[in-house]
């Protein structure tokens, strides 16, 4: 057998000899040719395998970054040769994609001086392998520049650099958006040759709007806790899901009592048809509590429906406020808008309504008649006796005259001694009421053991004219008083077109005011305003006149003289000087202080009023701020009257505004609410009886809290007692004026004053 086999092709040629070196060396390069093939077709297969299995790799990590991206999450590494932080976002390709490098110092440092503790703790921990795992949430500042990173060597060289956050972030530590909440967690993947960690890596989230939204249903849920008013959560089927303590403690359950029981339960049925959580809209009504619920309280319901996103039915948020209280208090304010505080009168506003009514009921044979009224001699106890005496004396007469009016007629106060009555005289009869009336203001009065008898000078006016106007009518029966008084008082007076005398006194008076007004002859006194240290803080500018031939003029006389002889510019051209002037004067002593200037409503509808005002300032060289405006309420029930916009160019000018004997007959809410008011005086004749009389204190509270809700000042006036001013104090009443305090003074004694107020103090 031959040592080696033979083909067929083999056998037409000639066999090579063992000896033939040529033969071995093709043999030779045969065979290597056939294993290099043989090399080749299992290289091409191995490839091939090894691209299939590179191919599913790069499929698993691109789903493993989609995933990570689809979660807001990025993978962070870090490992201990280079002691630097790699945060990789995905997928890489995106817009958004960063790569971040830090050190230990670097990363702690943008952390929350809060959270650095727990950070570095756990680090520690994990680097002494003391724990496996990194599980924590902290505050976050990145850099506001971050640097581009083209290699690890470029993160390495920003790692070791000593301030490679050289931008600066002037964001706050204090302000919390300009941190980001971070979710970090991390594991152990690599341990050197002594066991310790050589790298840690893990993921990253930011969960700042989680945080945020869990903040926000903690702050929700203690505003639903700890809110006043009483608070439900309610089903589609009025069921009870959840109440507030406000609720139990109105209807005085003991908490977590309601179970399962339905809003009608609580509150009348009736009064609460079809107003599911399906009604469109939110809802306010009025309620009333159970009876079962004593007292059975008025109650504001309102309902808020909403349906939260993952929720099948409708639910409502129910607030259920108690409205006694301020039933009480609209009542006690409605009744103080139209009735004078202090003797309980109907007021002017009232009697102008009332009588303008009675107007269109006249006939012929039933004439309307008013009577009005000035007490003689009453400026003179009111000086002697004091405010306090001189009250007693208006409200005892107040109750004479009331007491003598017939049913049908009214009985007002038109302001200081000032009485108005309306009634319907007797047809075919005498009528003996100003007679019966005057008899009784004449009958005496005790004030501290003295015996005071006054008079009364009465003016009266009467029509027959139906649609007459009743300010005309009021007006005929001032001028038949005001004849009465200059015919020398305790008399009455009716009106007649021919009031000679009456016309040539008064004629006059204007000519003799008019030239101290020109010649700049009328004074001006300031009576202080003080706090509850009782010191100045500020002055009321008060106008006074002396007639050479009358002597004293009250401003009750003298400031309707100057509107009814045309006066008014001048007046007010004098008033706005010396005020300006003042408060310069006063200012120059504390820069603090201001001075008060009363207007009038004349003055109030001057279009350049404001103009007038920034002038005297200029020329006086005093702030705006410095001169606070005093406006009665009377000037906002004059049918012509429109002072808002006045008011608001004032106000921006700087002047503060103050509303002058608040609630004494023109009150309303809406004043304090619509109008830039800075001040509310409230009137003397509201704290006289407080400390005895119930209701009168809580008129009283309520016109405080009102005007400290809408965060205006509060300066008592009339304050004249001890107890007065300790029972104001604790009533929360910052200023106040007073014979308690000081009397109107010239503005010399005033500065004298103020010198020794900054002296004492």
């Amino acid at each position: 057998m031959l040592p080696y086999s033979v083909s067929k092709s083999d056998l037409n040629v000639e066999a090579p000899t063992l000896s033939d070196p040529a033969a071995v060396l093709e043999r030779r390069i045969q065979r290597e040719r056939a294993a290099r093939k043989e090399a080749e077709r299992l290289l091409t297969e191995k490839s091939v395998e090894l691209y299939e299995a590179l191919q599913l790799g790069a499929r698993d990590r691109h789903k493993l970054e989609l995933a990570l991206w689809a979660g807001n999450e990025s993978i962070w590494d870090w490992d201990a040769e280079h002691q630097i932080y790699e945060l990789q976002g995905f997928p890489e390709d995106a817009a958004n994609a960063t790569r971040s490098w830090g050190n230990t110092g670097q990363v702690i440092r943008r952390v929350h001086p809060d959270d650095q503790e727990t950070l570095r703790t756990n680090w520690h921990l994990l680097l002494s392998d003391s724990i496996n795992t990194l599980d924590i949430v902290v505050r976050y500042r990145p850099p506001s520049c971050p640097t581009r990173i083209q290699s690890r060597e470029d993160a390495i060289a920003l790692a070791q650099s000593p301030h490679p956050d050289s931008h600066k972030n002037n964001q706050s530590i204090d302000n919390p958006e300009s941190w980001c909440w971070l979710h970090c967690r991390g594991r152990v993947v690599e341990h050197d040759k002594e066991g310790f960690p050589s790298r840690i890596t893990g993921t990253v989230r930011d969960v700042t709007n989680h945080h945020h939204m869990q903040e926000s249903f903690r702050l929700m849920a203690r505003a639903f806790s700890s809110t006043l008013d009483a608070m439900l959560i309610i089903d589609h089927h009025g069921s009870i899901i959840e109440a507030n303590q406000a609720f139990y403690s109105l209807f005085r359950l003991t908490e977590g009592s309601v179970g399962q029981r339905s809003l009608n339960d609580f509150i009348c049925a009736d009064e609460v048809a079809d107003r599911s959580p399906a009604a469109q809209g939110n809802q306010t009504f009025r309620s009333t509590m159970h009876a079962d619920f004593m007292p059975a309280l008025p109650l504001e319901v309102s309902l808020s429906h909403f349906q939260p996103d993952d929720a099948r039915y409708h639910y409502s948020i129910v607030t259920l406020r108690d409205m006694s209280e301020r039933k009480r208090a609209d009542c006690a304010l409605q009744h103080m808008t139209q009735h004078d505080s202090l003797t309980n009168l109907a007021n002017r506003g009232t009697l102008n309504e009332v009588v303008t009514s009675m107007l269109q009921q006249v006939t012929t044979q039933q004439p309307l008649r008013v009577m009005f009224l000035d007490l003689d001699g009453f400026k003179a106890v009111n000086d002697e006796f004091g405010h306090i005496a001189a009250d007693v004396l208006l409200v005892t007469q107040a109750h004479r005259m009331q007491r003598l009016a017939p049913a049908d007629g009214l009985v007002s106060r038109w302001g200081g001694d000032e009485f108005v009555i309306a009634w319907w005289p007797p047809v075919n009869q005498p009528d003996s009421l100003p007679t019966a009336i005057m008899d009784a203001i004449r009958e005496p009065i005790d004030l501290g053991g003295s015996s005071i008898r006054l008079s009364a000078s009465i003016g009266i006016a009467e029509t027959c004219q139906p649609g007459t106007d009743a300010a005309e009518l009021i007006r005929h029966a001032d001028t038949a008083m005001f004849e009465a008084k200059v015919q020398g008082k305790n008399r009455i007076q009716a009106y007649t077109d021919g009031l000679g005398q009456q016309t040539s006194h008064r004629a006059s008076l204007m000519s003799e005011l008019a030239q101290a007004i020109e010649q700049d002859q009328l004074t001006f006194y300031v009576q202080p305003k003080f706090n509850t240290e009782r010191r100045i803080i500020g002055g009321e500018m008060l106008a006074r006149w002396h007639s050479a031939t009358s002597g004293n003029i009250s401003p009750a006389v003298f400031i309707p003289l100057i509107e009814q002889g045309g006066l008014n510019a001048s007046f007010a051209e004098a008033v706005l000087r010396h005020g300006c002037q003042y408060a310069a004067a006063v200012t120059a002593i504390n820069p603090e202080l201001h001075i008060a200037i009363n207007l009038s409503g004349w003055q109030l509808l001057d279009s350049h009023l404001a103009d007038k005002l920034v002038i005297q300032c200029q020329q006086a060289g005093v702030n705006p701020s410095r001169v606070e405006l005093e406006i009665t309420e009377s000037v906002f029930m004059q049918p012509e009257s429109d002072p808002a916009a006045i008011m608001h160019r004032l106000r921006s000018l700087g002047f503060r505004l103050a509303i002058d004997d608040f609630g004494t007959g023109y009150s309303s809410l809406s004043y304090l609410r619509d109008l830039p008011l800075d001040t509310v005086k409230i009137d003397r004749s509201f704290i006289i009886d407080a400390d005895a009389n119930d209701r009168a204190l809580k008129i009283l509270k309520a016109i405080i809290q009102m005007s400290h809700d809408l965060d205006m000042h509060i300066v008592a006036e009339g304050v004249e007692t001890v107890e007065q001013w300790q029972l104001l104090k604790n009533l929360n009443v910052e200023l106040y004026q007073g014979f308690l305090f000081g009397r109107p003074m010239p503005f010399e004694d005033f500065l004298q004053a103020l010198h020794a107020d900054m002296a004492n103090h």
